[in-house]
């Protein structure tokens, strides 16, 4: 397989390892078991209702971002979406935001540049929000330097990053005359093909500059995160760590910035060693139950979209479909270019 060539699987692969021998070196794992056979896990069936709200207002979301079409059905958002969450929790690279891009490109006859530009403003929305939740969370707890510095520096480089999008959005002809440009090493019958392409990925980021529809999506970034916060409490409760309600959003805010650290599928290692890390060290739980705790957390994240997925998969199935032909020209292209020449 093509990803196996690559020199980020194996860093990938390396920093997940390194992460878990952090995150478990010394642990009890007496303690791990006596936590996991306490636990009350009636609290994870409303913890699942709230995890399932969290993701659909996600789609939501996704549909507001791709103004001024307001005809993409949320069902395909939400399906499309988690099917490409679930594709990242088993294959390195991030290849699910390529999957999701082609999907919802099939089932809402938009390209596939267009929805890959929504995904990028998500992911800036995203990072601004759980950096505000630790600058919210400063009058309440010491947060410590190991999460502050990442955070500000995520901050500032997505902040710049926000400010570079709004900037291409509002000179939208002259982005589409240097991606015009850069296209002329290429074959003249690509030209038209990237030109289109470069005209909708700036009609993706238009929607950073039209404040009334960046608000929305704002707004429903907002519900979601809190929906997450509010699972995190809840399973926290269900552990009875004893943490109060501001260690949910620090785990949330940490965990999500740990996420954008390369490692393997599944962000396998870096939740964990950021979860039991924060608790241990900022809420005084002990080790065995921050283990217990981000287990069964990080299983029930990985969980929730591949259900949803797997849901959507059954009903579509051109959408399986889709999925199952994108693999297979993905492996014709890989097999030709491994052809010598």
């Amino acid at each position: 397989m093509r990803f196996l060539k690559n020199p980020l699987f194996w860093i990938g692969l390396l920093v997940s390892l390194a992460a878990l021998f952090f995150a478990f070196r010394g642990l009890q794992w007496g303690e791990v078991g006596d936590a996991l056979r306490d636990a009350n896990y009636l609290l994870l069936l409303p913890a699942a209702v709230v995890m399932f709200f969290s993701l659909y207002f996600r789609a939501i979301r996704w549909g507001v971002l791709f103004h001024p079409r307001t005809d993409l059905r949320t069902g395909d958002l939400l399906g499309t979406m988690n099917v490409g969450y679930s594709v990242n929790n088993l294959l390195p690279l991030r290849v699910g935001e390529f999957v999701r891009a082609y999907l919802i490109g099939e089932a809402g006859r938009v390209s596939a540049a267009h929805a890959l530009s929504t995904i990028v403003v998500e992911r800036v929305l995203d990072v601004l929000t759980v950096v505000l939740m630790l600058v919210l969370l400063l009058p309440f707890i010491d947060i410590p330097a190991w999460a502050a510095t990442p955070a500000l520096i995520a901050g500032i480089a997505f902040l710049l990053l926000a400010v570079l999008l709004v900037t291409l959005s509002m000179a939208r002809r002259w982005a589409v005359g240097v991606a015009d440009y850069c296209a002329r090493p290429f074959p003249a019958r690509y030209h038209a093909r990237l030109h289109e392409a470069a005209e909708s990925v700036m009609e993706g980021f238009g929607v950073l500059g039209k404040p009334a529809v960046l608000a929305q999506g704002v707004g429903w970034s907002f519900a979601s995160w809190f929906s997450s916060l509010l699972v995190m409490y809840i399973v926290q409760q269900a552990f009875g760590l004893g943490a109060g309600f501001e260690a949910a959003p620090f785990v949330v805010a940490t965990t999500s910035l740990a996420m954008l650290v390369p490692a393997s599928p599944g962000y396998i290692g870096t939740f964990e060693l950021v979860a039991i890390k924060g608790l241990e060290n900022v809420f005084d739980v002990s080790k065995g139950a921050a283990a217990s705790y981000a287990l069964v957390q990080h299983a029930f994240m990985y969980l929730a979209p591949m259900i949803i997925a797997a849901g959507y998969l059954w009903r579509e199935r051109k959408a399986w479909q889709r999925v199952r032909f994108w693999a297979r020209h993905e492996a014709a292209e890989e097999t030709a270019s491994a052809r010598p020449t």
